[in-house]
């Protein structure tokens, strides 16, 4: 074999590797990229010419003022200055479409005694949402956790403590009240905490219409005065059971924080108008949320009452995050709570 039929064959061989790569010389110019990492740039809107050839790679590091970017910079030149062999590192890629992680790994060698630094990005999107979402569920089993092992057993305590003391006294209306009560606690917690650990997934779509999954909601919670208003409605695709965890629990966390003595009405609308919609929204009229909390209502566990469970809008941001649509805790014109679900599609 010819020294140019090798190196023909060479070149085209690093063209058919699905890893974007690319060759630097000392100065951290680019002398050669792949097939890939050219359709990269033209699938992604890179202005200019695709395959970077000329263009200073360490100059473009040097030029971002992200951690990623300073990482890679300082990385390479470690390689070409031979303070390592090799440097490799993940990090996230924000596309038009979607966010992509790969894994960087730059190492040195030599051709006709010059030094060159191969750069190779291996997309390893697929493992690090898996590696993310495994996270997530470890995350929500440990509040389970923590949500049975220490909020259950304080009104557990509560109702035993009751129990033993009516056994050594007549019984009273007063203490079977606070066992009752006391109990039903409990039962929230659990409800809340199972709905938590079941359904992070969507587990079938179906076409819903607005008004009738928000009417439905509103006859599965204690509202007592409180008053419904649906604005408007429209079709889109849905899970029914996870939007009912969304629609009730937003619900019932107006008429338990947000009451007020002139009453409470909670409207729910569409986002956008006429158009196509990217979303709805739930609001009421009352007390409202603070903005400097606004952010961590959707934390599990956070709660500014002592009968709520804290589980409620973080069911609700889980479910939410299972279609893959946004949730944003904000004011309404009232003064009061207004939750913006975005992201949802109109049926066709």
């Amino acid at each position: 074999m010819s020294n140019a039929t090798s190196s023909s064959l060479a070149f085209s061989s690093l063209d058919a590797l699905p890893t974007q790569l690319a060759i630097l010389d000392e100065d951290g110019v680019i002398v050669y990229t792949n097939r890939a990492w050219r359709e990269f740039g033209n699938e992604n809107g890179y202005q200019g010419d695709s395959s970077s050839v000329g263009m200073n790679y360490l100059g473009v590091c040097d030029l971002s003022t992200t951690d990623d970017a300073t990482m890679a910079s300082e990385g390479i030149r470690a390689v070409i200055d031979g303070e390592r062999d090799e440097f490799s590192f993940e990090y996230p890629c924000e596309t038009p479409d979607e966010r992509l992680w790969f894994t960087m790994r730059a190492t040195r060698f030599t051709d006709d005694g010059e030094t060159y630094v191969q750069i190779a990005h291996l997309d390893i999107t697929d493992r690090k949402r898996a590696e993310l979402e495994a996270e997530e569920k470890a995350e929500r089993l440990q509040n389970l956790a923590r949500m049975l092992s220490h909020d259950l057993r304080n009104p557990l305590s509560v109702a035993v403590g009751y129990v033993e003391s009516l056994l050594d006294e007549a019984v009273d209306a007063d203490g079977l009240e606070q066992v009752a009560g006391a109990l039903d606690r409990m039962d929230d917690i659990i409800t809340d905490a199972l709905v938590l650990a079941r359904h992070d997934t969507v587990e079938e779509l179906s076409t819903v219409d607005l008004e009738t999954r928000a009417a439905a909601a509103w006859e599965h919670v204690e509202t007592g005065s409180a008053e419904l208003v649906v604005a408007d409605s429209f079709e889109f695709r849905a899970d029914p059971n996870l939007l009912g965890h969304v629609f009730e629990n937003l619900f019932r966390n107006s008429v338990e924080h947000g009451a007020s003595d002139d009453g409470l009405t909670v409207t729910v609308g569409v986002l956008g108008g006429d158009g196509d919609a990217p979303g709805f929204y739930v609001e009421d009229d009352g007390v409202g949320i603070p903005a400097e909390t606004r952010d961590e209502v959707f934390e599990a566990g956070y709660s500014t009452g002592e009968e709520g469970t804290g589980l409620g809008l973080s069911i609700v941001a889980q479910a939410v995050h299972a279609h893959n649509w946004d949730i944003a805790a904000t004011e309404s014109g009232d003064g009061g709570a207004r939750f913006e679900v975005t992201g949802v599609e109109r049926s066709a």
